[in-house]
């Protein structure tokens, strides 16, 4: 089976391949690394939950709502 097509001009290529369910976990370390192809890997089925788990964590930082403080 070829390689997927990461280095595709069209970043919608980038991203559904770096998407790809075959890819290893090494594979989807490096192209979480990679502004080109990171949101795929994040999409990626593939991903180990506890990765998925630290992405998340990492997004969500300082975007929480402290207790007590008002939304307007």
């Amino acid at each position: 089976m070829p390689d997927p097509p990461l280095e595709d001009p069209d970043a919608s290529v980038r991203r559904a391949a770096a998407a790809n369910p075959r890819m290893s976990p090494e594979a989807l370390e490096t192209l979480l690394a990679d502004p080109r192809t990171a949101e795929g890997a994040a999409s990626n089925p593939s991903l180990p939950v506890p990765r998925m788990h630290a992405l998340l964590d990492h997004c969500l930082i300082g975007t929480a709502t402290p207790p007590g403080a008002v939304r307007r």
